[in-house]
């Protein structure tokens, strides 16, 4: 049996100290106001910085892409499709009209057959 390992409650944290709106207003506010350039942009420094150090491996996998496709020898001009008869809308329009039709047709006859089968069973069921 496992002897079942009691977990000790999280110690109880002093309380954080509730600073009141007038003193926040009083002693925050107007040196936010004043430096509210330097904060932006200082906030906008350090956004560059973080997004640019998790781009840099994306970045160096890239240039060495770019690198191994420059480095490999360009491919010799592909040769022309096989010469396929063009085919204008209209008829394009009728092949797939008749394939539809030969499809439904099908899917006719199979549920036909099912009923066939549905009905002779019911046939054999009734005295």
């Amino acid at each position: 049996m496992r002897k079942r390992i009691r977990k000790k409650a999280p110690a109880p944290q002093p309380p954080v100290p509730v600073t009141e709106p007038e003193m926040v207003e009083k002693e925050i506010m107007p040196f936010v106001l004043r430096h509210e350039d330097e904060i932006i942009s200082y906030i906008r420094d350090k956004a560059v910085k973080e997004t640019m150090k998790s781009l840099a491996p994306l970045l160096e996998k890239l240039e060495e892409a770019v690198k191994q496709q420059e480095a490999a020898p360009a491919p010799v001009a592909t040769p022309p499709p096989p010469e396929t008869p063009v085919m204008n809308y209209e008829e394009q329009l009728k092949k797939l009209q008749e394939a539809s039709t030969a499809k439904v047709k099908e899917k006719e006859l199979k549920i036909m057959e099912r009923m066939n089968k549905l009905n002779t069973r019911l046939g054999n069921i009734k005295p």
